[in-house]
């Protein structure tokens, strides 16, 4: 099962100085409301220009563990989604649709390596880390499996800007890309930006040696220093490396992602070839 559908969004606001990483958006809708999360705040981050796209996926292996009932779980799984597409569509102008069945991340990734996206959201269900560790979910595998930069929503905007942008800076290449996207974010929607260092860790003398009147330096680890800064209402970002396929390796990224209560941005930094 896949339907396209193409829509037309007229005009949008824009301006010169946009943001690659927004520009081509996918967002995975699903029957769970924290997808709707996840479409109404990538509407807010798509660059004024950018495209977004919302691929509805019936996750129809799952009616399977129904047993006698599955037909029917079957049925209501592809009714759910196609409710929750109709209601991403109300919160988010999108310029296509794509109602599909299979494994939501799978075609997510797949999609983002065809389309060449920058961007894939997916909303968060409300657990913690050793929750997701252990039982796994849409966050985790986009966490890990996805080709480009990730927002992981969940409530507290949206599809107004958010409250503030949080950006983890610690001087890696990882962390400069971060901060340049959430400086370029947070011009364009008007936030209040709010770069953390935490002294605890290993941190680069040049980011302590910056211009930064707004940063804000914690006497602890990054990852608590940005889940103490960070609000419901707040944006954060933070930046990876290239390296995926690992799982739950204990990165800084992992970590900031379930001690936050609010959305994470993952910024995917490309490293630039020797020449």
């Amino acid at each position: 099962m896949r339907t396209n559908v193409t829509a037309s969004t007229g005009s949008r606001p824009g301006g010169a100085d946009v943001d690659s990483i927004f520009g081509h958006v996918l967002v995975g809708i699903d029957a769970t409301p924290e997808s709707l999360v996840a479409a109404a705040q990538a509407g807010v981050l798509r660059a004024p220009d950018g495209r977004l796209v919302l691929l509805a996926v019936a996750e129809r292996y799952l009616a399977a563990q129904a047993g006698l009932a599955a037909v029917e779980a079957d049925d209501h799984l592809v009714s759910a989604v196609s409710d929750d597409l109709a209601q991403a569509r109300k919160l988010v102008d999108s310029d296509e649709v794509i109602l599909a069945s299979g494994r939501l991340v799978d075609l997510l990734c797949g999609e983002c390596s065809r389309r060449g996206a920058t961007l894939i959201a997916v909303g968060v269900r409300p657990h913690r880390r050793l929750m997701a560790l252990t039982f796994g979910g849409h966050d985790v595998e986009a966490l890990h499996d996805a080709p480009c930069s990730v927002l992981l929503a969940r409530p507290g905007w949206g599809p107004h800007k958010p409250e503030r942008i949080v950006v983890a800076v610690d001087g890696s290449p990882e962390s400069r890309a971060a901060e340049a996207t959430a400086r370029s974010l947070a011009d364009r929607l008007g936030c209040e930006l709010l770069p953390v260092v935490g002294l605890a860790d290993a941190v680069d003398l040049a980011v302590l040696r910056a211009d930064r009147d707004e940063a804000l330096l914690d006497p602890g680890p990054l990852v608590d220093a940005v889940a103490h800064a960070a609000s419901m209402g707040s944006l954060v970002v933070v930046g990876r490396g290239r390296e995926r396929g690992r799982r739950w390796g204990g990165s800084v990224v992992e970590r900031v992602v379930y001690a936050t209560r609010c959305s994470v941005l993952v910024v995917q930094h490309e490293p630039t070839a020797p020449a």
